[in-house]
């Protein structure tokens, strides 16, 4: 066996010194940085996180629990996902995928207990990949859908899940509307972003599992990706760590928001954190490893990431997007986007919240933004996508110093 020599193995013993030290440093710049301008930005609370060569190499919390309190947000203080809770909920039918208990172009009325179909079009079906991908040719009727949050009172749904989608999608059901639930283009011909798609993925995950949403996306994603503090409703939650969602009022400020939910729960009411949810994002950068151990095949993360109908809809993955700062908003707010490369990722908005997460698989790097307020003012907005940016060069920096280190060892 080939020997190292001893004034390599010393050079090699001072590079991986200089990096450890350079690391700890720019981590101190790091914090300081959110630091200040968490405030700048008038964010009540925040957490971020940043990876670098496929592992979590820096988070960071930032701010309180509520407004006009001491109660400080920290690592373990779960963040209330809006839509980025998606992309975890589409982990649930990708596992089950995964293990071939479903194909994506199956008609769902062969799990459903009871039939769904677009009215306009009775005959044709409505495929796992439709629902996953927003060409399902369902809609969201937000008279029905905005009524049903919890708010102001607050607590979890007292609507059960199963019936909510049974009386919303079938004919007679206390919500259902012939018109407004359903479009009128054939489903797989349209694009429309769907939240109750998503719910209705929750059901299907349900019949074909034979375990509740809840227990199987505990049982069969959270443990094994060793996300211990994800939770689907409050009454789960074994403590009182959790961020309140904060209303933005021009003038005002904020307003602190009680604790809520909805009967559309896998669409966007998981709470977590910025290291929970980091390993999502590992798992999608390291092609379905987990600490060295295959939990999704390569070819599922490849179908994953694949854009689905790129006749309808040419930027859509399953669950995660590849034009999230499309809008012109966010041009105007930071021009880079209009030529940068574009990365999978997903946002998330409801009352009080905001969520945004994207990575890069090239270069295996992502970011996690948390926030338990809303930003209205163009200053603040434009503070959060120099955020983005930072936390973007924060994985980089990493992923090209270890590669300088990996080349160090081969000397």
């Amino acid at each position: 066996m080939k020997k190292t020599p001893a004034p390599i193995v010393l050079i090699i013993f001072m590079l991986l010194c200089v990096f450890e030290v350079s690391a700890q440093t720019d981590h101190q710049k790091i914090v300081k940085y959110f630091s200040k301008h968490y405030e700048k930005a008038k964010i009540v609370g925040m957490q971020v996180a940043s990876i670098g060569n496929g592992e979590l190499v820096w988070n960071g919390s930032f701010g309180v629990k509520e407004y006009n309190t001491t109660d400080s947000i920290n690592d373990s203080t779960l963040f209330m996902m809006a839509s980025c809770t998606k992309p975890v909920t589409s982990l649930g039918i990708m596992k089950l995928y995964d293990q071939g208990k479903l194909d994506l172009d199956d008609d769902i009325n062969n799990y459903l207990p009871f039939r769904i179909s677009n009215p306009n079009y009775p005959q044709e079906k409505i495929t796992f990949r439709m629902l996953l991908a927003h060409t399902s040719s369902l809609r969201d009727n937000w008279e029905v859908y905005d009524s049903l949050y919890t708010l102001p009172e607050g607590g979890d749904s007292p609507l059960e899940l199963q019936q909510f989608i049974r009386d919303y999608f079938t004919e007679g059901g206390e919500f259902y509307s012939s018109t407004d639930n359903f479009a009128v283009e054939k489903p797989g011909r349209s694009y429309k972003y769907c939240n109750m798609g998503y719910a209705l993925l929750g059901v299907l995950l349900e019949q074909i599992s034979g375990m509740s949403f809840s227990e199987y996306m505990h049982k069969e994603i959270f443990q094994p990706l060793q996300m211990n503090n994800s939770y689907w409703f409050l009454k789960e939650i074994p403590h009182k760590n959790i961020a309140h969602p904060h209303e933005v009022l021009p003038e005002i400020g904020p307003r602190v928001l009680n604790h809520y939910g909805f009967p559309s729960f896998p669409d966007g009411q998981l709470r977590t954190t910025a290291t929970d949810y980091a390993q999502i994002l590992k798992l999608m950068i390291n092609r379905g490893k987990v600490n060295e151990t295959t939990f999704l095949k390569e070819e599922t993360i490849d179908e994953y990431l694949k854009i689905q109908y790129p006749d309808v809809a040419k930027y859509q993955a399953i669950a995660w997007n590849y034009n999230e700062f499309d809008d012109f908003f966010y041009k105007v707010v930071a021009p880079r986007y209009i030529f940068a490369r574009r990365l999978p990722g997903h946002s998330g908005y409801d009352p009080g919240i905001y969520t945004y997460i994207t990575f890069d698989p090239k270069k295996k790097t992502g970011i996690i933004i948390f926030l338990d307020s809303e930003i209205i003012e163009f200053k603040g907005i434009r503070i959060y996508h120099q955020m983005i940016k930072k936390l973007f060069k924060e994985g980089k920096k990493y992923s090209s110093s270890f590669q300088a280190s990996s080349a160090a060892l081969l000397l």
